[in-house]
């Protein structure tokens, strides 16, 4: 999976490195849940559909597992577009699932980025949200993710390294 800076959603630190040090802390969100930074792609356009060789993909993955004390709290996760910074509309998401069910290092959207619902505008803003439901009066005990817009296909990081690269360079 390839990551940048400029199209992360949930990422901190400064070093850039990818290390557990840039995965972001869930630990203590309660029932208004995380929006992520928002990635403003300064003019409104569609940030694609299909297949192809570019087609960019939504990859959250978590880091450290996701706890909390009450098994009755439910996060979706949720991919979101806006015109305006300020209305947001959800093109995607997970469904609310168990904090139980994201174990560290499972991916949690790996899924293609989704066609705009019919009748909406093109955003200019995308972002993630993770809204929290069922019991919403407990804390995430425990719990980190980085992720973002990615163009390469989450699938493939198993073959990485695998093939001879049919070249050698002379020192």
């Amino acid at each position: 999976m390839i990551l940048d800076i400029n199209t992360l959603f949930f990422h901190t630190g400064s070093a850039y490195a990818f290390t557990a040090g840039e995965f972001v802390s869930l630990a203590a969100l309660t029932a208004s849940g995380l929006a992520s930074t928002v990635i403003d792609m300064t003019v409104a356009q569609d940030p694609g559909i299909g297949d192809g060789v570019a087609v960019p993909r939504i990859a959250v993955k978590v880091g450290t597992g996701i706890t909390s004390a009450s098994t009755g709290l439910r996060l979706n996760w949720q991919a979101q577009g806006s015109t305006d910074s300020t209305n947001w509309t959800t093109y995607a998401e997970t469904g609310a699932n168990a904090t139980s069910s994201f174990e560290a290092g499972e991916w949690i959207l790996p899924i293609a980025w989704p066609r705009r619902p019919s009748g909406v505008s093109l955003p200019r803003y995308l972002r993630m949200n993770m809204a929290v439901t069922g019991i919403t009066n407990e804390t995430i005990t425990i719990g980190t993710i980085i992720g973002g817009l990615v163009l390469q296909r989450s699938d493939s990081d198993d073959t990485l390294g695998q093939y001879p690269s049919n070249f050698t360079v002379a020192a």
